[in-house]
Order: structure tokens, then sequence, then C-alpha cells
């Protein structure tokens, strides 16, 4: 007997929260919530600059803040100094200027980010998903009961926060793309960009205002030094990230998201179409597994043959081919 891993898990009821700002309008009342129905407005500004403190200082995201003197949503002309660090000695001083005129976001301090934004508009919140309003109130915003597809990630950054944000796919997601192909902006979206995350590409999409990024994979000093909220679904070096995985990911895209930095879990807002299959796995023929073995790391295939006496089973690994190893080197998963 083995114990089946849950890649999608589905939730018939999962309640989350979304967080309301002070300039927030919402007319949602309790009860029915339905596809189309606005949850909020929110007064939005394009962002013009995002500065990383600390970087320019080499200090931690969480100790920017003490060198900012200005204060949020505060208009500041080019040229202003934002913030300031004396030097250990007290011998010299450094200054950041803001590089252009607009308005002061410290949303993202905790992070180590300024971000400088412009022209004002107004967004409406448009639901995508079916469920039921539990609740509204302005300390926990508004708490909603829904369907959701829950997916563990093997490591996230650390921190305390419910991240609320649409998917947003780089590329066609099975490319390992460098900053070169990025868009101007990714306010309000959590971004997935494919099997593998370079640290500059990042730190660039951090710099246009995403949320938090998505990854199948990364180096793990890398991992260590960049301090910003990530979430690896891999593994950490060249983790081979399987098609089968893939095409059930990437059909998510644009979907509402809830990254729980703290649970280290995914939770797609969203109804899905499969059943998942019992904990226990009793009959091994015709299962799915994935690959932990040096060889073959990360594949998804099926087990087609299985040798009781020496506990070898031979899997068929699609374009991989097949491979003969011993049943301890793969976990049963459903997909």
């Amino acid at each position: 007997m083995q114990i089946r891993s849950r890649v999608f898990e589905k939730y018939e009821k999962y309640i989350f929260n979304i967080p309301l700002l002070g300039s927030d309008k919402t007319d949602i009342k309790p009860g029915k919530l339905n596809v189309g129905d606005i949850l909020f407005q929110r007064s939005d500004s394009t962002l013009k600059k995002s500065i990383n403190i600390s970087e320019v200082f080499k200090c931690k995201g969480a100790e920017s803040y003490k060198y900012v003197f200005k204060i949020d949503g505060e208009y500041v002309e080019k040229g202003e100094v934002l913030a300031e660090k004396t030097s250990s000695g007290k011998l010299s001083i450094m200054q950041i200027k803001s590089p252009i005129s607009g308005v002061l976001d410290l949303s993202r301090i905790t992070y180590g980010y300024i971000d400088i934004l412009g022209e004002e508009g107004n967004i409406e919140f448009k639901s995508d998903f079916s469920g039921e309003i539990l609740g509204i109130n302005p300390i926990d915003g508004i708490t909603i009961s829904t369907q959701a597809v829950g997916i563990d990630g093997v490591v996230s950054s650390k921190g305390n926060d419910k991240l609320f944000g649409k998917l947003e796919i780089l590329g066609d997601g099975n490319s390992i793309l460098n900053e070169g192909g990025l868009n101007q902006e990714y306010r309000g979206k959590i971004v997935w960009v494919g099997p593998y995350l370079y640290n500059r590409v990042a730190t660039e999409l951090f710099e246009r205002g995403a949320v938090a990024v998505l990854t199948y994979a990364m180096s793990y000093t890398e991992f260590r030094e960049i301090g910003l909220p990530i979430m690896i679904l891999g593994g950490f070096g060249s983790v081979h990230c399987d098609l089968e995985f893939l095409k059930r990911f990437l059909s998510f895209k644009d979907k509402f998201l809830i990254l729980d930095t703290s649970q280290n879990q995914l939770f797609i807002l969203s109804e899905s179409n499969f059943k998942n299959n019992g904990w226990f796995v009793n009959q091994y023929i015709n299962q799915t597994v994935i690959s932990r073995a040096l060889s073959t790391y990360g594949y998804i295939g099926k087990i087609m043959e299985y040798d009781q006496e020496s506990n070898n089973i031979l899997v068929e690994f699609g374009k991989k081919g097949r491979t003969l190893m011993n049943i301890g080197l793969v976990d049963f998963i459903d997909l």
C-alpha cells in the first residue's frame, strides 16, 4: 500500500478574505455570489517608477522603512529626497532622490520597494467564480466561500501573508525567459515565469509591480538572497517540469489566486471538473507517478509492470521512454 500525493487538490468550500483598502467601495452583500458580480471598486494609479531601497542601501527589505522620511500617499517632485542612510561611522550620507514626480506608494516597503504612481483611475474587481459572501467588515474585508484548487509549494518566501491577485502567464508558460521578455507593468498580478526563475527576472517583475512570483525551480542561493514573495512548486536546481503538470496548471490563466506564504500553499479560485482519487494506492499498475530518481527526477509517467518480489516497477515516461526502477524512487500522485 502506498500513500498518494494530490498535486491539485479540490476544495468544495474554501474560505478566504479579500482585504479592502481605505478607498475601496463595495455594494456587495452577504449571500450568493455569481460570476460577473462586482466585488469592489478601487481607485488605482499607473506605476511610473519603482525603487528598490534595500538594494541601494544594502539592507534587509523589512528594515527599509527606517530610511524613508516621506509618508504614504504624499506627492513628490522630481529630485526630492525620498530616503537617506548614514554610514556606520557617520562619515557619509547616501540619499535616494525621486527620478520623477508622482504620488508615493509605500504598500510594498516591507519588501524594500518604494513605488511612484501616476494618473489615477477606477478599477472594478469582478468575480469570475461563484460562491457565497459570508461577511463584510473593515478588518477582514470580504469573506467568501467558493470552490478552489489547492497546490502545495515546495518552498515559499517566509512570511505570514495571504497575497491576492490574478494569475499572469509569461510567454507560453513553458519557456525560460529573461528580463527582455517582460511587459510594461504587472500591478495586481501573481506571475508564473515558467519552469525556471533567474533572480534578475524576479527583481524586474517586482519593480514592475508584481504581487508575487511563481516558478517550478530556481537556484537555492538566489532564492535565499532575493527576499521577495516567491513560491517554488518543484525544487531547487535544474528540476524537470513535466508537461502533464503544465497542461493543467496553465489552464488557470487569469484566474484569481490566494498565495498563502505561512502555509506554503497556492489556492486557485476556480471550479474544476476532476475528482481526486483516494489517498491510498493498493493496485499499482496504471497508476500515475513522479520520479525522484536522479536520472529522471521530475518526470511524470504511468506504471506498466510491477514485480512484487523485487519491488521493481517499469514506468512509461512518454518521450523519455520506459525505465525500470525501485518503487521507492517514485511518488504516487493524483493528476
